[in-house]
Formats: structure tokens, sequence, C-alpha cells
């Protein structure tokens, strides 16, 4: 008897402690905004080509979510940037010589497992900005709008600090984060 009582103890905690992660995600995953840039193809000129949207795309979303104070009021930004967003990435994409069209969407999407630097993202539904250019046949580009953590490198090898206000806003971006990110111990 004392099996059983304890097999149903066993079962039971597993399934409390399965509650308890699965809720801890959850918090995360209505906590963010996340970037999500697709490539025309894995050319290097098209890949070239996503960075720098990119690059225009967190830049212009840096000043305009600066304020935000929720997941929820930065969502809500971004589909009032959403035009704005768009024509960003054209005037790059012209600028850089090429013709192709771009897509921008704000909705919840698929996303793996994903980590910036130590800190660990879980798979599962995230509210993004989607930009898709030409194609959206290639490789693409994550990173993390609000709170905003676009700071990360292009080698994903950490966070990168130009100057001594990034690192004052990267370091209450970590105040930011909701429960339920991980950060990774890698040895380095």
């Amino acid at each position: 008897m004392r099996k059983i009582i304890g097999l149903i103890l066993v079962l039971f905690l597993i399934i409390l402690g399965a509650e308890f992660l699965g809720d801890k995600t959850a918090l995360l995953e209505d906590s963010v905004l996340r970037l999500h840039v697709i490539a025309n193809s894995d050319s290097i000129e098209d890949q070239s080509l996503k960075i720098k949207v990119k690059d225009e795309i967190v830049k212009l979303m840096r000043d305009r979510l600066k304020n935000a104070s929720s997941a929820g009021e930065a969502v809500r930004l971004a589909e009032k940037s959403q035009e704005d967003i768009r024509k960003a990435a054209e005037e790059v994409i012209i600028k850089e010589g090429f013709s192709y069209p771009v897509e921008v969407y704000v909705d919840e999407f698929d996303f793996p497992v994903k980590s910036y630097g130590n800190l660990v993202f879980p798979a599962g539904r995230y509210e993004a900005v989607r930009v898709v250019i030409g194609e959206g046949e290639g490789k693409n580009w994550w990173c993390v709008l609000f709170p905003p953590l676009c700071l990360v490198s292009s080698s994903d090898k950490g966070l990168s600090f130009d100057s001594p206000e990034e690192a004052r806003v990267s370091l209450k971006c970590l105040e930011l984060l909701p429960k339920g990110v991980k950060f990774s111990q890698k040895d380095k």
C-alpha cells in the first residue's frame, strides 16, 4: 500500500511540476515582442541585405518602443508602425540595388528554442514583427524588440555594447525580463 501511495505522490508532483513550468513559459511568451527577418535567399548578397534591413528596423523600433512599459503596448506600437517598417526595409533594399518586395506582419508565430548569448528562450508561440524579404526562402534573423534585446551581436555570442548608453539600456532590459527566461551555463 505504501508503494502505491508513494507512486501516486510522485506522479502528482511530476504533473504539478509540469504545470508550473508551463505557466512560466506562458508568462515569457506573453511578455516579449520578437523580431523575425527572413532573407530572400541564402546567397551572400541576400544574407548581407537581411542584416542591413534588420539593423534599420531595430533602429526605427528602438525609438518607437523606448517608452513601452509592456509587451502588449509594444505590440500595439508595432502594429501602428507596420507601414513604416515596410518603407524602411524597402528603402534599404533599393539603396543596396535590389528590388525585392517586402511583407511585414505583426502576429503570433511559432519559434524554436533560441539563445541570445546566455539567455535561452523556450520554443513556443510569440508575438513578433515578421519581415519577409522577396521570396523569403533564406536564413532568418531573430531577436527581441521588447524588452530591447536586439543588441545581440550577429554571431549570437552575446550582447554587444557600442556605447555606455547601450549598456545602461541592456541592464534595464534584463530587469524587465519576465520570469521564465533561462540562463544557460556554457563553458567558454
